[in-house]
C-alpha cells in the first residue's frame, strides 16, 4: 500500500474535497467564533511499563482531510484568515524507524505544507491571541491557554457533516470495496477448499493486498457456529471435522476511506436455503433506500421481512404478525440493521438529526441501532440485516411462553452453522442507490 498519496487518478477529485470541506468547515468556526482550529492527526500512546507503543489510530478528523495515517504528530491547521489549510509533517531525525519524506504533489497543492522536527516549535508558531480550537489528543504539547479543547458543539457540527460525502471520498470508497471484493473471493475459496479460520484470514490478507495494521476493523472469520458470536474475534489453526458454514466481515482501506462488508457461506443445502432467503431479503430492503426514508422505519421494515421469512422457513410457528406482538425477531436478530461508513467503519454522527441539535438515540426496542437520521443524498451506509442462532436468547425461552412459538427441531438443525448476515455497502444518490459491494464483486475477473 502505497503511503502518503492520495490515490492514483483521483487528483482533481481530491482538490475539490479539500476545497469544499475547507469551505464548511470555515463555516462552521465562523459560527460558533473561532478564528482558528488546529486538527491533531494523533500520538503513539505507550503500553504500561513497557518500551512498545500500542497500534497508531490516526484520527478521523485528520484523515478525511489527507491520506497519512501512519506518521504520529502530524497537524492540520484551519485558519479564517487564510484561504488555504496548513498541513504541518512530523519528520523527525529518527536512527530507528523510516519516515516517509511528503512527496505527493496532490497534497502539496492542495496545502501549505510545513515540515518539522520538534513539536515545541509546532507550538511556539501557532501562540496567539486568536479564538481557537482544538480537535484531537496532543498530551506531548504544551498548547497556549487560549486553546479550547474539543468543543461539544463544534464536535458534533463536523460530524454532522461527515454522512454525506464528497466525489473524492466515493472513489477512495469504491476502490476500497473492490479490494475487500478480492479478498473476500479468496476466503471463499479457502473455506470451500477445508481452511481453517486462520487459513481464511490470511487468504483475505494476501488477496486484499493488506497488513493486519492496515485493516479498518479486526477480521470476523466464523466457520460453523462461531456464527452465532456478533463480533467473533478468534481464528481458529485447525479447521473442525465436518465445514458448515462460513460467516466472513472483513474491509479494506483505500486513503483512510473504509469497505464494510459481509457474506455468509453454506455447505449445506438445508442451511444454503435460509442464506439465500436472507439475501433475498436484504435486497429487498435496498430497494427501498431513498431521500427522505427515516433509518428506524427501514429497521422496523427489517423486522417485518424477517417475521415472515421466520415463518416461510419454518422456524415458527405462528403468524409474522404474531412474532412481531412476541418479539421473536429481536431473538435471532439483536443487532441494528446498518450505519454510516466512510474514515470510520461506524462513522460518527448516525444519531445526529442536524449539527445544532441533541441526537436522536436508538429505540428502546432497537437498542443498538447506530443510524436514526432521515437518509440523504450522497449518504454511505451500510445494509447488514442478520438472522442468528444465540443460545444466550434462544435458551432463556425455553421455560416462557412465547418460546412454544418456535420450532425447536428446526433450531436444532440449523444450530451448528451459527448465523447469517450479509452486509452490503449502500450510496444514495439522487437518481438511486449505488451500491458500492455489489459493483465491486460484478467486476471481478470470472
Amino acid at each position: 500500500m502505497t503511503r502518503h498519496r492520495v490515490p492514483e487518478g483521483l487528483a482533481d477529485l481530491f482538490h475539490d474535497h479539500v476545497t469544499q470541506q475547507f469551505r464548511r468547515w470555515r463555516e462552521v468556526l465562523q459560527a460558533q467564533g473561532y478564528e482558528r482550529l488546529l486538527v491533531c492527526g494523533g500520538e503513539l500512546l505507550p503500553a504500561f511499563r513497557d518500551d512498545v507503543a500500542y497500534p497508531y489510530r490516526v484520527s478521523p478528523y485528520f484523515k478525511t482531510w489527507v491520506p497519512i495515517d501512519d506518521r504520529p504528530g502530524c497537524y492540520l491547521l484551519l485558519d479564517l484568515n487564510d484561504e488555504r489549510p496548513h498541513l504541518f509533517y512530523h519528520f523527525p531525525e529518527d536512527i530507528w524507524h523510516r519516515v516517509e519524506p511528503l512527496t505527493d504533489p496532490a497534497i502539496q497543492a492542495a496545502f501549505r505544507v510545513h515540515v518539522f522536527a520538534d513539536p515545541q516549535v509546532l507550538a511556539d508558531r501557532l501562540s496567539c491571541d486568536a479564538p481557537m480550537a482544538l480537535v484531537g489528543a496532543a498530551e506531548t504539547v504544551v498548547w497556549s491557554e487560549n486553546i479550547e479543547r474539543n468543543p461539544p458543539a463544534l464536535l458534533q457540527a463536523l460530524d454532522f457533516q461527515r454522512a454525506r460525502k464528497s466525489g473524492y471520498e466515493l472513489a477512495c470508497m469504491r476502490l476500497a470495496s473492490q479490494r475487500a471484493a478480492r479478498g473476500h473471493v479468496a476466503a471463499r475459496d479457502a473455506f470451500v477448499a477445508g481452511g481453517s479460520e486462520f487459513d481464511i484470514h490470511l487468504a483475505y490478507l494476501a488477496a486484499s493486498r493488506q497488513l493486519e495494521p492496515e485493516l479498518p476493523y479486526g477480521n470476523i472469520i466464523a466457520v460453523n457456529g462461531h456464527g452465532a458470536v456478533l463480533h467473533y474475534e478468534q481464528k481458529q489453526r485447525q479447521p473442525p471435522l465436518v465445514q458448515r458454514s462460513l460467516l466472513i466481515d472483513a474491509g479494506a482501506q483505500v486513503a483512510g476511506y473504509a469497505a464494510d462488508i459481509t457474506r455468509t457461506y453454506a455447505l449445506e443445502e438445508t442451511f444454503g436455503e435460509l442464506v439465500e432467503a436472507m439475501e433475498q431479503l436484504q435486497q429487498a430492503l435496498i430497494a427501498e433506500l431513498r431521500p427522505g426514508l427515516g433509518f428506524i422505519d427501514l429497521q422496523q421494515r427489517a423486522h417485518q421481512l424477517l417475521a415472515q421469512l421466520l415463518c416461510d422457513q419454518g422456524l415458527v410457528r405462528a403468524s409474522a404478525d404474531a412474532v412481531l406482538e412476541q418479539g421473536l425477531t429481536h431473538v435471532f436478530f439483536p443487532h441494528g440493521l446498518g450505519h454510516l461508513l466512510g474514515v470510520q467503519v461506524h462513522d460518527r454522527g448516525g444519531w445526529l438529526q442536524d449539527g445544532n441539535g441533541p441526537e436522536l438515540g436508538p429505540p428502546a426496542e432497537h437498542p443498538y441501532l447506530r443510524l436514526t437520521r432521515v437518509l440523504e443524498p450522497d449518504m454511505a451506509l451500510t445494509i447488514e440485516p442478520g438472522l442468528y442462532f444465540i443460545d444466550a436468547l434462544l435458551e432463556p425461552l425455553m421455560g416462557e411462553l412465547r418460546g412454544s412459538l418456535i420450532q425447536w427441531e428446526r433450531v436444532e438443525e440449523l444450530r451448528g452453522c451459527g448465523g447469517i448476515r450479509i452486509e452490503d455497502n449502500v450510496v444514495l444518490q439522487a437518481s438511486g442507490v449505488e451500491n458500492l459491494t455489489r459493483d465491486a464483486f460484478a467486476g471481478l475477473p470470472a
